[in-house]
């Protein structure tokens, strides 16, 4: 290239030289250097030209070489705040603590290619993480990315490609089941459960009811906007579900503090021992597993029971979605599984029109024979 037109080169890392084309370019009197992200020299030429009409017109700042994982996580913290979610403290937080670790809060984000997102990803699996912890981790990497870019502190990303999971839960309660699972729980969580397996609502909006969410007068549920996982408001007409009000009925008389469900007046936290302790217990009798299907259960089964419910029921899809908060069709689609019950119903159905079918045929046959017969016995 021209004089004053920066170069490309393909720098040495550990005693090897890479296979991506990298870039020096002066504009205004500074030097940056950068990886281009790809491996064809032409390419990265191209590239360069970009970077430097984008930092003449000031739509690139900083030095993207500097710019660290460090940076990556700060840039996806403030995001976070600023937008108010509030997954930081917990899934996010940890996802970033776990990059930080192999890699190395340090690392240039710029040479953070494609193979290293490979080699990270194998790293955290021999470790033991599950294929579903390694994906969130490296969204998590790739939001890091996209926010740097749109920042104008990077030019470029890699494009990841994120292992399409086949994880898919596929279970719901059977009414049985689930009364041998609540009457095994303590007294204090039954009613919790009740409220889950008739609503299917998240175990978090459920933990955090509390009488200010109820119309004892409408009779009607209320969650207001930014309090749901979706951060849309919703409404639960809970007086039309004789079984539902009984129950709301029930706590109102029990009442004892701000929550609608409680132990002794106190927010009841989490129930992840009880719940399973409970399970088991449903599930083994006398030393032999009865109940297999309870083994292994999460309280997230009621949601995707709920959903089966009003499929069952006939309740439109839209109306049904409001119902149990979820956001779009696609995810409601997953929920919408088709019980054993379900199919061996459908085949019954099956059978019988098949039968209806045959009677009607056999019948047109011996009819058709006896037609023959008077009219061979007539000529």
């Amino acid at each position: 290239m021209s004089r004053g037109a920066g170069w490309v080169y393909r720098p040495v890392w550990s005693g090897r030289t890479s296979r991506v084309w990298w870039l020096d370019y002066t504009v205004r009197g500074e030097r940056h250097r950068e990886s281009s992200g790809t491996t064809s020299k032409r390419d990265a030429q191209r590239i360069m030209r970009d970077r430097m009409g984008s930092r003449e017109t000031g739509k690139m700042v900083g030095h993207p070489d500097r710019v660290t994982l460090h940076h990556l996580r700060e840039l996806v913290r403030i995001d976070y705040e600023l937008n108010g979610l509030r997954s930081w403290a917990q899934a996010m937080r940890w996802n970033w603590e776990h990059l930080e670790r192999v890699l190395g809060a340090d690392e240039p984000a710029v040479r953070l290619d494609v193979a290293r997102c490979d080699a990270y990803a194998q790293a955290r699996l021999a470790e033991g993480a599950a294929r579903a912890t390694v994906n969130r981790e490296l969204a998590a990497l790739r939001r890091g990315f996209r926010l740097a870019v749109r920042k104008g502190l990077l030019a470029t990303r890699p494009e990841f490609v994120i292992p399409q999971e086949h994880n898919a839960r596929s279970g719901f309660f059977e009414e049985s089941d689930f009364r041998a699972v609540q009457l095994a729980l303590p007294e204090a969580l039954r009613p919790l459960v009740e409220f889950a397996y008739l609503t299917g609502w998240r175990r978090k909006e459920i933990l955090t009811l509390t009488w200010a969410n109820v119309d004892l007068n409408a009779e009607v549920l209320r969650l207001e906007v930014g309090t749901t996982k979706n951060r849309e408001g919703r409404t639960f007409p809970y007086g039309v579900l004789p079984a539902l009000k009984a129950l709301i009925d029930a706590q109102w008389q029990r009442r004892d503090g701000l929550f609608v469900f409680h132990r002794h007046g106190a927010r009841i936290r989490d129930y992840y021992t009880a719940w399973h302790n409970a399970c088991a217990r449903a599930a083994v009798q006398g030393g032999v597993i009865v109940r297999p299907a309870l083994l292994g259960r999460i309280p997230h089964d009621f949601r995707r029971t709920a959903v089966r419910n009003l499929e069952r029921a006939g309740v439109p899809r839209s109306v049904a979605m409001q119902l149990t908060g979820h956001k779009t069709e696609a995810v409601y689609r997953r929920y919408a599984i088709v019980a054993e019950q379900d199919q061996r119903e459908g085949v019954e159905k099956l059978a019988a029109n098949t039968k209806t079918n045959g009677k009607r045929a056999t019948s047109r046959r011996a009819h058709a024979t006896k037609r023959d017969r008077v009219s061979s016995s007539a000529a």
